[in-house]
């Protein structure tokens, strides 16, 4: 009997944005936005109407290949967005709206490097980005990047004017991705003399 089902009212939209708006004041924006890519792939996938309770081990399965094929994602992106499928149900599953979590089966949801992928910019390529850049802005943005390897954009956007030492050619870099791991809230690094010009800027 469908109307005895746990949630058997709750539909996948309408679940999903609530679970993302009970996190708006404690999740960082870069969170926020990697569930709302989530939320629109499931609803994509499955319809905003879709019954939370009727999404079967079967369709998260689906779903993650539907990922691959649909939407031409990378393993990684993939990877991440079935880690925060994973989440979403779980949640489902702490509230009664579903009877188990249909992706706890999915395996695989790591992140890794890719080696293929790393590309080391040279001066001279980092020199014709810099006069490409149309203004100051975006001239600090990539030399921070290069030049004082900040991850881009959290720890750009999180940077402040009184986090850079003058005096003693030092910038603290907070870092809202480590924040809640121990000591690794910022780390100290040198004002190395390719940031002092787009600095000055």
């Amino acid at each position: 009997d469908n109307e005895n089902k746990p949630g058997a009212g709750m539909t996948l939209a309408v679940f999903l944005d609530d679970f993302i708006a009970r996190r708006k004041d404690t999740s960082k924006p870069a969170t926020l936005i990697v569930y709302g890519h989530t939320r629109r792939c499931l609803v994509d996938k499955f319809g905003a109407d879709k019954p939370l309770s009727e999404i079967t081990t079967g369709d998260a399965k689906d779903w993650r290949m539907w990922l691959k094929s649909n939407e031409k994602l990378a393993e990684n992106t993939i990877r991440r967005r079935v880690g925060f499928a994973k989440q979403f149900f779980t949640d489902a599953a702490e509230h009664n709206y579903v009877l188990k979590n249909p992706f706890d089966a999915l395996k695989g949801v790591s992140i890794h490097g890719d080696p293929e992928k790393f590309y080391f910019v040279t001066e001279d390529e980092a020199r014709k980005v810099m006069d490409a850049c149309p203004n100051a802005e975006w001239r600090l943005l990539f030399a921070l990047s290069r030049w004082g390897g900040l991850r881009c954009p959290s720890e750009h956007f999180a940077l402040r004017w009184s986090d850079i030492n003058w005096a003693e050619n030092k910038i603290v870099v907070r870092s809202p991705k480590t924040e809640h791991l121990r000591g690794k809230a910022y780390r100290t690094m040198p004002l190395f003399p390719e940031l002092l010009k787009p600095l000055n800027e």
